[in-house]
């Protein structure tokens, strides 16, 4: 981890969880913490994504423990319906503070240059 020391704020962890720095899975994990549960079709529309690159997103995040999915059928369809557990929340709320902790860092660095 690439940590730097700032004279004025201490030592600060500079790295992103390299998951979600990728913006389609940033999205899908967004989505999936504000809704309980959306199927795949939501999430394509949602994010106007092909099935291809959804599909390959989709199961990285899984892979990685960060959502869960269940496939069933309704009717003769199948449908597959994905989550966010509580490691990709987890995860998803660090990303987010990292990301915060870096604009109030630049908003320190421009009222001492301003």
């Amino acid at each position: 981890m690439k940590k730097i020391n700032d004279e004025r704020e201490g030592v600060h962890d500079y790295n992103l969880d390299s998951l979600l720095t990728a913006e389609i899975r940033f999205f899908i994990m967004t989505i999936l913490a504000m809704y309980e549960s959306a199927n795949f079709n939501f999430l394509k529309k949602e994010l106007n994504a092909s099935d291809g690159n959804l599909s390959v997103n989709l199961s990285k995040l899984e892979d990685a423990g960060y959502i869960s999915s269940k496939k069933e059928f309704v009717g003769k369809k199948p449908r597959t319906t994905y989550k966010i557990t509580a490691l990709g929340l987890e995860k998803l709320s660090g990303h987010i503070n990292k990301i915060d902790s870096f604009k109030q860092l630049l908003d320190i660095k421009e009222r001492t240059n301003g």
